[in-house]
């Protein structure tokens, strides 16, 4: 890296001296062959300006006389810079090039010269700036007056000769809305009398009311009135029902009445067309029908659908009408009430299905029959017919049962069946058991239970088991039990696993398994759990093994070889737990050096 920036540095050095003698202008003799006289890096055979310095090149451009960006007139050139220098552009165009703020002609513009929002009614093109005031893209409302800001909406003025405010229509011409309306002229035309400064308002009208009752005939025509005056009563502009007697005020609609002889508001016979007023006049009336035109009492058909001809209160469905009045006569409902089943009987009017009951224990046999009574059931039948003896009045029901007791000692055997009886089931007979029966036809026995021999009377019995019907009491010389291991021995009757022995009776154990026939318990020497592990089981001073190592001088230290040996409590003479005596021949050396550092070492850590 260092040799490489050494041999670049000469490199760059000639490269600039080369450049700067290329830059000079200087060739044979040191003589100037290419001047460039305003310094503006342009030579002057290229600079159409060559003693200015800002200007260099020839550019085309267009006189802008007004500086608005836009020139106008033929396109020339123009010696410049980068830019073409002030008083000339590039965009040609200018409409008006002595005015800096109107530069671009454009047509279809509206005239608001009072700038009011209102425009002149004709379209024109006009030279603008950036906004095309006085003049509007839009039309705005018509300009009555574009000179003068004040006045924009035009109106129509109507010649009036009477001088009652409204004019005839004739000769009109238009005027500004704010200025005053000129001498014999008014705002508002349509004068039905032009003559007449007391009418002016044509008033239209449908029908006329000559009784003023309400009622007119059709007849359109119009008044010439005063302003704003109403019509004159007997002329109307809306329409009117028909008057069918326009000398009588009284009398104004034909109506289809009928005759009423009874007086009962229902008429009779055929329809009258009569003219009257709002009320038909006296032995008429708007409705007929009257289904009895000499009783005033009634005088129309009322629909019924139920009778109650024997009046007990309950119906039959009976439909059909009945002439009446204001309600239907009595016996005539529309509603049901019950359902008689005779009406032509107070005293009965349920219809019962029910069944024949002979010996009345409530219960019957046989179909249903209907039976027409009173509100109670009738005697000699029931309402339900599965009488199983209807010859015995204490029994009527099939009843299940799942367990006879034939025995009564309360003890059942299963032996489900069915029997006809009254209100419950009878003695012997259950669907609940307190427990089963072995012999259901001896009272002193009920319980089966499984026994074995017991010959020694320890209450455990051994040899073939046999199953007895018992009283629940265990029949003497039997046992419940099967399981005795010496049954012609009453001291020994259960069979002991043992894993662990203790002959010599030192208290430590080796391990030995079998079985032993004894009583409740395992007797001594023979035990479930080990205690020690004894190594003589022969020998009472013999207990445990132990690693010994001979210590031949006595200090406590032994060293290889280990032994294992069977011992007693206490370590034998000569022997100890202990190997690690570096010289056993000496009784004041014990330990290693080099053994207790370590061990000191172990113990600090």
């Amino acid at each position: 890296m260092r040799t490489m920036r050494g041999s670049w540095l000469p490199l760059a050095l000639a490269l600039t001296t080369l450049q700067v003698g290329c830059g000079s202008g200087l060739e044979k003799g040191g003589e100037e062959t290419r001047p460039d006289s305003d310094g503006d890096g342009v030579l002057d055979a290229q600079d159409c300006a060559p003693t200015d310095g800002q200007r260099w090149r020839e550019l085309w451009g267009y006189a802008d006389t007004d500086g608005d960006g836009r020139g106008h007139g033929l396109r020339e050139k123009v010696c410049g810079a980068h830019d073409l220098p002030p008083g000339w552009s590039a965009v040609e165009g200018d409409c008006n090039p002595t005015d800096p703020g109107t530069w671009r002609e454009v047509p279809g513009l509206y005239p608001d010269r009072d700038g009011d929002g209102a425009t002149g009614p004709n379209l024109v093109r006009a030279c603008v700036g950036e906004h095309v005031l006085p003049y509007r893209e839009q039309p705005g409302p018509l300009d009555c007056d574009d000179e003068d800001r004040r006045y924009q909406a035009s109106t129509w003025v109507y010649p009036d000769a009477d001088g009652d405010g409204v004019g005839d229509g004739i000769e009109t011409f238009s005027i500004c809305a704010q200025d005053p309306l000129p001498a014999g002229y008014a705002a508002h035309s349509g004068d039905c009398d032009p003559t007449d400064p007391t009418r002016s308002q044509t008033r239209v009208y449908l029908y006329r009311d000559e009784d003023l009752d309400g009622y007119g005939r059709e007849s359109p025509g119009s008044l010439c009135l005063p302003q704003g005056a109403p019509l004159p009563p007997g002329y109307v502009d809306h329409w009117l029902s028909k008057d069918c007697d326009e000398a009588d005020a009284t009398r104004f609609q034909v109506r289809g009445v009928y005759t009423d002889k009874d007086g009962d508001g229902a008429g009779d016979g055929d329809m009258l067309a009569l003219c009257i007023g709002d009320t038909p006049p006296a032995g008429y009336v708007y409705f007929g029908g009257d289904c009895a035109p000499e009783d005033a009492t009634r005088w129309r058909l009322l629909d019924y659908s139920y009778r109650d001809a024997d009046g007990d209160g309950d119906t039959v469905w009976s439909p059909g009408n009945v002439c009446a009045g204001t309600e239907l006569p009595p016996g005539h409902l529309t509603t049901a009430r019950g359902d008689d089943c005779d009406d032509r009987d107070a005293t009965v009017r349920v219809r019962w299905d029910l069944y024949r009951d002979a010996d009345g224990d409530g219960v019957g046999v046989g179909p249903r029959v209907p039976v027409c009574a009173g509100t109670t059931r009738p005697s000699g039948y029931a309402t339900t017919g599965e009488d199983c003896a209807d010859d015995d009045a204490a029994r009527w029901q099939w009843l299940s049962y799942a367990y006879r007791d034939v025995d009564g000692d309360r003890y059942t055997v299963a032996a489900p069946g069915q029997l006809c009886a009254g209100e419950a089931l009878p003695a012997g007979y259950l669907n609940l058991s307190v427990g089963p029966d072995c012999d259901d036809m001896n009272a002193a026995v009920h319980k089966t239970l499984r026994t074995w021999p017991d010959l020694d009377g320890d209450g455990v019995g051994a040899g073939v088991v046999e199953d007895q019907c018992t009283n629940g009491q265990t029949p003497a010389n039997r046992s419940l039990l099967g399981s005795d291991c010496a049954d012609d021995d009453s001291s020994r009757w259960m069979s002991h696993s043992y894993r662990h022995v203790d002959r010599d009776g030192d208290g430590f154990t080796t391990p030995e398994s079998g079985t032993r026939c004894a009583a409740a318990t395992l007797p001594a020497p023979y035990f479930l759990q080990a205690t020690g592990n004894d190594c003589d089981d022969a020998n009472t001073a013999l207990i445990r093994w132990a690693v010994l190592y001979p210590d031949n001088d006595g200090d406590g230290v032994g060293t290889e070889p280990r032994r294992i040996l069977c011992i007693g409590t206490t370590v034998p003479p000569g022997m100890s737990i202990f190997g690690d005596d570096p010289n056993d021949h000496d009784p004041s050396t014990m330990t290693d050096p080099e053994h207790e550092a370590l061990e000191t070492f172990i113990l600090d850590f």
